[in-house]
């Protein structure tokens, strides 16, 4: 069950879930982050209310940049870059209205528009942000032979 599954502009409330989700997840991950780390939080309600302020945002995101992608897809009749813009820009745009600043909104609209853009162009043109056939070597900078002591004998 993956975002990926069936082309853009079909299964929409598949894809909607899919991505809820995972944002969702995240969302999670924040939180404790936020609440570990950051607030630190003194009792159960105010850690349930950071919990809910972090989380139901990101999931909330998450669906309407799958929404709206899907949306623009079937409404458009065409399967390109755009139809992402608009969804990460929408997505974008959750965050502003919760954070109640068009100051904060109107550039992350912008800043996730761009990256899914980006994202639907590695998935159309083949390339990946992180590459999955690293070489890894021994050494140090240089990561050449001569500093690789580990078939060299004992002293």
């Amino acid at each position: 069950m993956g975002y990926e599954d069936h082309p853009d502009g079909e299964q929409c409330f598949h894809k909607i879930a899919v991505v809820t989700k995972y944002s969702g997840l995240l969302g999670l991950v924040a939180s404790t982050f936020d609440v570990l780390m950051l607030s630190k939080t003194p009792g159960y309600v105010p850690t349930f209310l950071c919990y809910i302020k972090s989380t139901v945002p990101a999931a909330a995101a998450g669906a309407t940049f799958a929404a709206v992608t899907c949306a623009s897809t079937t409404v458009r009749g065409k399967d390109d870059k755009m139809n992402y813009f608009f969804g990460g820009a929408s997505a974008g745009g959750i965050f502003g209205v919760v954070a109640r600043s068009f100051r904060m909104g109107v550039p992350l609209a912008f800043f996730l528009g761009a990256c899914a853009t980006l994202y639907k162009d590695s998935k159309d043109n083949g390339w990946s942000f992180i590459p999955t056939n690293f070489k890894h070597e021994m050494g140090m900078i240089d990561s050449s032979s001569r500093y690789d002591f580990t078939l060299t004998k004992e002293r």
